[in-house]
């Protein structure tokens, strides 16, 4: 089992603006890391070049003793990368085609070559898991936008990864759904998975996260306990992106 996974030098731009510029990042077994800072600030980006749905100019991440080039996308590079890490994005991104079921168990069967029975038998525990088991035959469209977040959740699950990504869960729900979504995002937190969360729920992210980071033009300028960063910061940035957040009013999202 690992023990730290690091990210190194991992730097991406698009039409020649740096949106992130050679970060570093050393996460350890069961950090959950909050990731929060203003819109546009290569949040997301950072983590889609992680899973490689990005390709950034360089940087390396090593997991489970095997470094990757993420600038690189090959067939094997992808193939390894993949098995070791999970995305759950904005949109759901589920088969619209497919049950929920048949989306759990499809990276299963695809990626890990799986045999049908035991795919079936791992999503359905995952399902379980996320309390989706119950509606495992209906198809997205008859479900709601928090049940399908659940459904995405036990997806990347399934795959037991090394490290879950999570891009802004919440960020596409109705307001009263979230509170599933991130009950759900608790359990696994304490459960001990290893996670890279994006949020713009800042009370949930000082509640569940052992970590938080902000990043700003590209870096990280502060990373520490919840409670510096939120309580504390260092940063004069960080002090002004809080102080205009905590001027809108934040649910209370303690689960």
């Amino acid at each position: 089992m690992i023990e730290t996974i690091d990210i190194r030098g991992l730097s991406k731009a698009f039409n020649k603006n740096l949106v992130l510029d050679n970060i570093d990042l050393t996460i350890n077994r069961g950090d959950v890391i909050g990731i929060i800072g203003p819109s546009g600030t290569g949040k997301s980006t950072f983590l889609r070049c992680i899973d490689q749905l990005e390709l950034p100019e360089k940087g390396t991440i090593t997991i489970d003793g095997e470094t990757i080039d993420l600038s690189r996308r090959d067939r094997v590079n992808t193939l390894k990368l993949r098995q070791k890490t999970g995305m759950v994005f904005q949109k759901f991104n589920l088969f619209d085609k497919k049950t929920a079921l048949e989306n759990v168990e499809e990276g299963l069967i695809v990626v890990q070559k799986k045999s049908r029975q035991e795919a079936r038998e791992i999503a359905l525990r995952e399902l379980e898991t996320v309390g989706m088991v119950k509606w495992a035959n209906h198809y997205p469209r008859h479900l709601s936008g928090g049940q399908q977040q659940r459904v995405a959740i036990a997806r990347a699950l399934a795959m037991k990864p090394e490290l879950l990504l999570l891009d802004e869960p919440t960020s596409a729900l109705d307001p009263e759904l979230v509170g599933e979504v991130l009950e759900v995002i608790k359990r696994l937190a304490d459960d001990g998975n290893t996670m890279l969360l994006v949020s713009h729920e800042m009370s949930f992210v000082q509640n569940v996260a052992n970590r938080a980071i902000f990043i700003d033009k590209g870096h990280i300028v502060e990373d520490g306990p919840p409670s510096q960063v939120f309580g504390n910061p260092q940063n004069p940035r960080t002090r002004e992106f809080l102080a205009k957040m905590l001027l809108l009013t934040q649910p209370d999202y303690t689960i």
